[in-house]
This record gives structure tokens, C-alpha cells and sequence, in this order.
């Protein structure tokens, strides 16, 4: 389950219909077909996110340079005017360069854990560190979500100097043993700290960065953040739609990499360890937690502990049966076009690796030796964070659809009926894109030729049809 916003780009490309799945599959063929001119059209397509950001604080600079050349020459009216119109672009710059500073990032949603707290999590992290090389991580975040990832925040709203924190999913814990997940970190910082100097890990670090900015210029409703805000809500996705293939491809080349430190079917095993875990959870864990939390409609009812649950599932995850069937799924399913994680297959192929074997059973979680003696109550803290975040996003989610299912059948009766008019063609286009991903012109042509219908007499109807 990945962090998501409101409208993020996965948003997008999740609609088959939207433009920016048609980018996304049309860069996924020039990558292909063309992996170099792919990969300097995507450097290009970076750039202008910096510039963006860094043209009022070098207009300051250049403002501030003009400004002390000229003062000593002024003589002339024709000189006042010019120094005073480059004080106005001055003061301009300037407060709009304090203004991009003071962007005030969010932190991520979780469980911030001190190294007294989890030592031996810590101890962990600075192991694969050592060998990796060093990564600058500040803090350890532990989220109710599938993931292992480092988010990067901006100091001082400026893509320059960025405070880096481990993000690490408390189910991933859960599911994986510790040196699997001793595996997939080494992986991850292979990926950062090895990356400095490949292009397409700049990519695969931008196209975050551009979100994040998108999501907290979305916050910002004062009119001078206008031009800002519509940018990024435009660049953002689309950079994210096109820079996709360059994103799975620093992926690769950090499972290539990480080969240096791992034997190649040890991490295979990982690989299919965290595909087993994330087809376990998203198919047959979460959906029954979905289902029976939609069920309980009644004030007093207890929600599920997902949580607590996950520490004693055995069944599933313990059954060469099940994983066989999982890694199966796994290994037949294609990339995702929406995901910058490649599939199954091509990861293993590119490790060199053509057979799936079985996988060895999990005896002791990551969660179990790490965490140590405040597992227990992490588990219950992480419970309550899901129960706050995520439950009322599912909620919020389910009744929104709910509705939006009554008011599409509503408004499909009621042009049976009589005539609609613009706003409720435009409500009705508007909602079957959101529910089905259908066209706006597929829906309005639809209601249009419904309109006619209503319009045109029957007696003329039957004399054109005669």
C-alpha cells in the first residue's frame, strides 16, 4: 500500500482514460525503443521544476549586483527609473524567495523511534550503512503501511539541502525475516548512496520531490502562490507519468549493484519473500479487513486490530501451498504501469536468475528482532495510528462512493425522463469519470443524444422514421 495524496500521480494514472496514462504508456515505448534519447529527454524534463524554484533567488542575486553597479552612476532621470524598477524586481524576489523557504513540508505520519527506544533496529541500520556507504539518516519513522523507503524533506524549501528519514512499514516488519529485511534496506541505500552518479536515480529522486511540492502548494490558497501552485499541479504528474520506465530502471541497476554485498539467491529469496507478502496483504489481509470494518455501521461497534492480527497469522503466510500460489502470481503478472517497482520476472532475470524454487519459510520476523521488548506496545500504538488515518480514509472513501453512486443513478433516471440540463450533464460526466474512468465526451454524447430524444416531437420522430 503506497503513501499516497489526494490527486497524487498515481491518482492519476490509475484512470485509464487521463492523459497522464496515455504518458506514461507512451514513455514506457520510447524507453524501449529508444533508451538514450529517453533518458536525456527525461534530464531535460527535470529541469524545469529548478528553475522554477531557483528563478526569484537568482533574480535576487542579479537584482542586488544591477543595483550596486548602477547606484554610484546615477545621474539621470533615465538612470532613477531603471534602479527603481529593479529595486521593485528586487523587493518582488525577495519576498517570494521567503516565501518558497518557509514552505513547511509534513512529516511523515508514524511512529518516530529513538535509537533507546529500538537499539537493536538501530543497530540494523547503521550495519548496512557501514557497508554502503554513509547515508545521512536522521530518524527512523515506522508507518501502518507496506513499505521500506527514505523521504527526503527539504530544509529550506529549496531541493538543495534535503533531511532524509527511513520510513519503515510496520507490516513489512511483520511479514519478512531479518535478514530479509536486513536485505531490502541494503538494497534501498545501495540505491541512494550508490546512485550519486547515475542519471536516472536523479530522475527517480525528482519526480518525489516534485509531488511532495505539488501536495504542500496544494495547502497554500494565498493568490501569490497561484502561478506556483498551478504549475506544480500540471509538471508534477506529468513528470511522474513520463519519468516512470527511468524509475524502474534505477532499480535494476540498484539490484545489480547490491550484488556486490549479497548472494544473488539470498536476494532472490527476498524478492520473493516481499512479493509473497504484498500479494498476501493487498489480496486476502487488508480486503478482509475492508470488508468487515464496512460492515459495522453501528455507533458502538470495535474496529479490528489489524496489527495485532498480523502478529499471529500463520495459516497463509506458513502454507507451501498458498506461497507457491503467491510467488506464481508473482512471477505470470506484468509491470504495473502505475509502479516504479518492475516485475517479479524481469527482477530475477536481471540478477540471473531463471528458476523460482521455493522460498524458505519466515521462523522469526524482522518485528520480533528488532523491536525487542516495546513490540508489544508499538504494535498497539501503530493499531491506533491505522484506526486514526487510515480507517477514516476508508470511510471517508466508502461513503463519498456511496453517494456518488446515488447521484449517478439519480441523474441516469432523470434524463430518461425529461431534459438535463448543462450543470447536471457536466455533475454526471464529472462522477462516472471518477467511479468508472469513463470519457467525459463518451457521457456527455450519451446525455446530449438522450436530450434530443426528449426534445424532438414523436409525431416528427415517426414521420422521419416513415
Amino acid at each position: 500500500m503506497d503513501a499516497g495524496v489526494a490527486m497524487s500521480y498515481k491518482d492519476f494514472l490509475r484512470v485509464q482514460g487521463s492523459w497522464a496514462y496515455k504518458a506514461s504508456l507512451w514513455a514506457k515505448v520510447l524507453a524501449g525503443r529508444y533508451p538514450r534519447f529517453y533518458l536525456l529527454s527525461a534530464l531535460i524534463l527535470m529541469l524545469p521544476g529548478f528553475c522554477i524554484l531557483l528563478l526569484f533567488p537568482s533574480l535576487v542575486v542579479t537584482g542586488a549586483g544591477v543595483l550596486v553597479e548602477e547606484l554610484p552612476k546615477v545621474k539621470t532621470m533615465e538612470h532613477w527609473l531603471a534602479v527603481e524598477i529593479w529595486f521593485a524586481i528586487l523587493l518582488f524576489c525577495l519576498f517570494f524567495s521567503q516565501q518558497i523557504a518557509q514552505l513547511n513540508f509534513p512529516r511523515v505520519a508514524g511512529l518516530k523511534l529513538s535509537r533507546e527506544l529500538v537499539p537493536d533496529l538501530y543497530s540494523v541500520v547503521g550495519s548496512v550503512q557501514q557497508l554502503t556507504g554513509q547515508l545521512a539518516i536522521r530518524d527512523i519513522v515506522i508507518t501502518d503501511r507496506y513499505e521500506l523507503r527514505i523521504e527526503e524533506i527539504p530544509r529550506f524549501g529549496y531541493p538543495l539541502l534535503m533531511r532524509k528519514t527511513l520510513v519503515v512499514g510496520m507490516p513489512l516488519l511483520q511479514t519478512l525475516s531479518e535478514e530479509q529485511f536486513r536485505n531490502m534496506l541494503m538494497h534501498l541505500f545501495v540505491q541512494y548512496a550508490g546512485g550519486r552518479f547515475r542519471p536516472v536515480h536523479w530522475i527517480y529522486r525528482c519526480r518525489l520531490w516534485w509531488c511532495s511540492y505539488q501536495t504542500v502548494l496544494e495547502k497554500r490558497r494565498r493568490f501569490w502562490f497561484l502561478p506556483l501552485r498551478w504549475f506544480f499541479s500540471i509538471y508534477a504528474p506529468l513528470f511522474a507519468a513520463l519519468t516512470a520506465p527511468s524509475a524502474r530502471m534505477d532499480v535494476l541497476s540498484a539490484d545489480g549493484a547490491v550484488l556486490e554485498w549479497l548472494n544473488d539467491r539470498d536476494y532472490f529469496d527476498t524478492l520473493k519473500s516481499n512479493s509473497i507478502a504484498e500479494i498476501f496483504l493487498e489480496n486476502y489481509f487488508w480486503r478482509g479487513i475492508y470488508s468487515s470494518v464496512m460492515k459495522q455501521t453501528g455507533p458502538g461497534k470495535a474496529y479490528p486490530r489489524p496489527f495485532e492480527k498480523l502478529e499471529h497469522v500463520d495459516g497463509y503466510l506458513k502454507s507451501k501451498e498458498f506461497r507457491g500460489k503467491c510467488l506464481e502470481a508473482a512471477h505470470c503478472a506484468e509491470t504495473d504501469i502505475t509502479s516504479v517497482i518492475p516485475s517479479l520476472q524481469i527482477r530475477m532475470e536481471n540478477i540471473g536468475q531463471l528458476k523460482l524454487r521455493e522460498t524458505p519459510l519466515v521462523e522469526r520476523t524482522a518485528a520480533a528482532a528488532c523491536l525487542g521488548e516495546t513490540r508489544k506496545n508499538m504494535v498497539s500504538l501503530i493499531d491506533k495510528l491505522w484506526s486514526s488515518t487510515t480507517l477514516v480514509q476508508w470511510r471517508a472513501e466508502y461513503e463519498k462512493r456511496r453517494t456518488n453512486i446515488r447521484a449517478v443513478k439519480k441523474l441516469s433516471q432523470k434524463s430518461r425522463r425529461r431534459v438535463l440540463n448543462l450543470e447536471e450533464m457536466w455533475r454526471y460526466a464529472y462522477i462516472a469519470h471518477q467511479l468508472r474512468g469513463d470519457p467525459w465526451h463518451q457521457s456527455l454524447w450519451k446525455l446530449f443524444k438522450r436530450n434530443v430524444d426528449k426534445l424532438w416531437p414523436d409525431s416528427l420522430r415517426r414521420h422521419h422514421v416513415s
